[in-house]
């Protein structure tokens, strides 16, 4: 396996650190706009969310990727560097 680093502008307070990685996996929405998966253990919960570094989680895996879909008015667009796990 290999890993590598997408790089996709979002909203600054989106967080996609590995603090998440022990019950989330990191799931392509867009090409190259990411989202967080949680398990089906949290059946009856939304499952595609985002993290926001201000505000817990986002139910909606849209959520803060481009301006027209932020969530407050903190949005800052922001390069982010994702690493993610190739299979080949």
């Amino acid at each position: 396996m290999t890993t590598q680093q997408i790089k996709f502008t979002a909203c600054e307070h989106l967080d996609y650190s590995d603090i998440y990685s022990a019950t989330c996996t990191k799931e392509v929405l867009h090409p190259g706009k990411f989202f967080w998966m949680r398990p089906k253990s949290y059946e009856g919960c939304p499952q595609m969310v985002q993290f926001c570094k201000k505000r817990g989680r986002l139910n909606n895996p849209e959520a803060c990727l481009c301006e027209r879909n932020k969530h407050c008015d903190d949005y800052k667009e922001y390069e982010h560097t994702v690493e993610i796990i190739c299979s080949s």
